[in-house]
């Protein structure tokens, strides 16, 4: 369990970075590398203040195995599966506990289907005018970088909140 103060910094720092990585998916359908590096050194930093230091090394361990398993589902899937988003969840994969997973995959199934419907809603409406937003301009690729950020969002949310309602 990641120190109060270190999840608080996380948390706050996290929420611009997730604002990013889910504008630039809309708008371009790409996660910059930069924004996948800066969640990789916010790890890195609170995890070293907040997490006893087995804790620290086993959840890197763990996001640098969901990105050699994402880059096999990439190459399986031809690239129909997004470069950035496999990159983002590995460098989202230390921030999560192993016993809070079936939460997080709840949230993301719940948030898939919903962003899914209301993505294809907007499209509808819009009878294939261009906005110049990538995501909405083609009918081929889902942006799931603003899901991914939305779940981590609310995860990192529910550990705040079990904290200061204990």
């Amino acid at each position: 369990m990641m120190d109060t103060q270190a999840l608080i910094a996380a948390t706050a720092v996290m929420a611009v970075l997730m604002s990013l990585a889910g504008w630039f998916d809309l708008k371009k359908l790409r996660i910059p590398n930069w924004c996948v590096v800066a969640v990789v050194g916010l790890f890195i930093v609170t995890g070293l203040w907040g997490l006893p230091l087995d804790v620290f090394a086993w959840r890197l361990l763990h996001g640098v195995i969901v990105l050699f398993v994402g880059f096999g589902l990439y190459s399986i899937s031809g690239g129909n599966v997004g470069g950035g988003d496999i990159k983002l969840i590995a460098a989202l994969t230390p921030f999560i506990a192993g016993t809070d997973l079936g939460f997080v995959l709840l949230v993301f199934a719940l948030l898939s289907f919903t962003g899914l419907m209301i993505h294809r809603f907007v499209r509808a409406m819009l009878r294939d005018r261009k906005t110049g937003w990538a995501a909405l301009d083609q009918k081929r690729f889902f942006p799931a970088g603003l899901l991914l950020g939305g779940t981590i969002m609310i995860y990192l949310g529910w550990q705040l909140a079990e904290r200061f309602s204990a």
